[in-house]
């Protein structure tokens, strides 16, 4: 009897479960929208939660399969999300309807993660990336005046010492004909200009394999089995009540513990010290202070953040809290983005010598002393081929591959039936409009006269690329990580001819556990020193 009990028991359960997590999965059917079909019990990414691809070879295999279609439905767990492939549909949303999409994340999937009063949850609801409606107004025109080229330009040096680092480590390479690894050398480089422009510390990757602040750093960009398994209980009703009632958040504790001390005690010590270093620390305590003004610069969109209205009943002072949220959220944001993209535009450069020669022939023409410690803002700035090449990678290679964006209420699209309901999150196949014949002749090439020159722009749909988003919730730190980027390809490219390896071995197979889409075997080049 007491088996039977059992048996029943846990039967009830199993059916509950089901009928709990795939309820909705008839939703975009019902719409009359393609769907992806989903799998019990993950929906239609179960490579997220198994690891067994990639989400970006993933969202490759969307695209074959909506292509001619302007979105199609997918199925996070139980949650619809829509997936849009369509340029006029993107700038719709981003731009001219942007009222309607304000947000980034579902208010379901933002409690998924970031539920909870725990300090942790906390600071990652007032990132930028996370941050929703007027408090996202708030913080992003706060902290847009960090962003303007003057800003910028007052971090050079801080870059040029970094990058200087960078040189040193490739030169030794070249003096030794050994073949190296590209991300786990550009990522002490990205790890390191973040720590010194972000947190205002020094993190030591170059010299220091174990470097406490590196660690943390891809300790908190990984998601394990076990906050795999906190978000699977988050998910379900009452999961995040019970996780806050035991003091439990998503994201790992230890690792934003550690970083909000580095911030706070850098704060205390520039207060007491009265000593300034005009990085990212000092410019968003001026910020919170109402101190940081816009430069009299040509209108641009972080003039526009700027001047983001705010409600009354909204406006409050911003403590020190939201500093180290958003000091996070540019490591979290610009390390491993960074360094993939300086690694696969490397890779391809060395796979391309004629694009290799004519980017050095321009870095010539613009610094003829070839000295990295002599490049001004103003001279990366006017790199037009530079730019060209940048772009073509972050084309091909995107990182994520999609952005987000969610209704914040119920949207009529234009030319179709479908209303897009309230809580919807949104993501754009950034991957799928990347590599449609129909915006890029030869998709899969790498080619940045073909597809980045001035006429190929002109010709093009503007919102047929989209490598740091589109429209306010763009990527607030474009105009820094490009500047990174190109300060070290201008460097590499001036000292060193780049040589493809054959330790490199099938660079298409993604590694699913990866935060971005990078090499399972790595990516591998060889040097040698340029005779000037």
């Amino acid at each position: 009897m007491l088996l039977l009990l059992i048996l029943t028991s846990i039967s009830a359960i199993t059916f509950l479960f089901y009928w709990y997590i795939t309820k909705n999965w008839n939703y975009w059917k019902s719409k009359n929208v393609l769907q992806m079909d989903p799998s019990f019990p993950f929906g239609s990414l179960p490579a997220f939660f198994t690891k067994s691809a990639a989400i970006s070879d993933v969202l490759k295999e969307h695209a074959l399969k909506s292509r001619g279609h302007s979105f199609y439905g997918i199925y996070f767990l139980r949650q619809p999300l829509l997936v849009i492939t369509d340029p006029d549909l993107i700038k719709q949303i981003t731009i001219k309807d942007f009222d309607y999409f304000v947000d980034r994340m579902s208010g379901t999937l933002k409690d998924l993660f970031f539920g909870g009063n725990t300090r942790t949850a906390k600071i990652w609801r007032q990132q930028l990336t996370n941050a929703e409606g007027e408090e996202w107004k708030l913080i992003r025109s706060t902290f847009s005046p960090i962003f303007t080229s003057g800003k910028m330009k007052g971090m050079m040096g801080l870059l040029q010492e970094k990058c200087g680092k960078l040189i040193q480590s490739m030169d030794t390479f070249a003096s030794t004909n050994e073949d190296f690894e590209l991300r786990t050398l550009y990522g002490k480089y990205s790890m390191d200009t973040i720590a010194s422009c972000a947190f205002g510390v020094n993190a030591q990757s170059f010299e220091n394999e174990n470097s406490p602040f590196a660690m943390y750093a891809k300790n908190i960009l990984t998601l394990d089995f076990k906050q795999m398994m906190k978000m699977l209980i988050a998910f379900f009703p009452m999961g995040n009540a019970l996780m806050n009632f035991i003091g439990m958040s998503v994201f790992a504790e230890k690792e934003t513990d550690f970083f909000y001390d580095i911030v706070i005690s850098t704060l205390k010590h520039r207060r007491q010290s009265g000593k300034r270093r005009n990085d990212m620390i000092d410019l968003m305590l001026d910020a919170v202070k109402g101190e940081l003004k816009i430069e009299s610069e040509i209108e641009n969109q972080f003039e526009k953040d700027a001047r983001l209205k705010v409600s009354k009943h909204h406006e409050r002072e911003l403590d020190e809290l939201v500093i180290v949220a958003n000091a996070i959220v540019l490591m979290v944001a610009g390390y491993e983005t960074t360094s993939n993209l300086l690694s696969y535009a490397t890779f391809e450069l060395a796979r391309h010598p004629d694009v290799q020669a004519k980017l050095r022939r321009e870095i010539e023409d613009t610094n003829p002393s070839l000295d990295n410690q002599a490049f001004t803002y103003d001279q990366l700035q006017s790199m037009t081929y530079m730019d060209q090449v940048i772009h073509e990678t972050l084309r091909l290679y995107p990182g994520s591959g999609f952005f987000e964006r969610t209704a914040t209420k119920n949207y009529q699209v234009p030319g179709h039936d479908l209303v897009i309901e309230k809580g919807t999150q949104i993501w754009v196949n950034k991957i799928a409009i990347h590599r449609n014949p129909k915006y890029f002749k030869a998709p899969n090439d790498f080619d940045p006269d073909l597809h980045f020159s001035k006429e190929a722009k002109a010709s093009r749909h503007p919102y047929a690329y989209a490598g740091f988003g589109h429209g306010p919730r763009g990527c607030i730190g474009m105009r820094f990580a490009l500047l990174e980027a190109k300060l070290a390809l201008a460097s590499i490219i001036c000292k060193f001819s780049l040589i493809p390896s054959e330790k490199t071995v099938d660079p298409t197979l993604i590694d699913p556990t990866a935060f971005v889409a990078y090499p399972k075997n790595g990516l591998y080049i060889g040097l040698s020193k340029v005779e000037n």
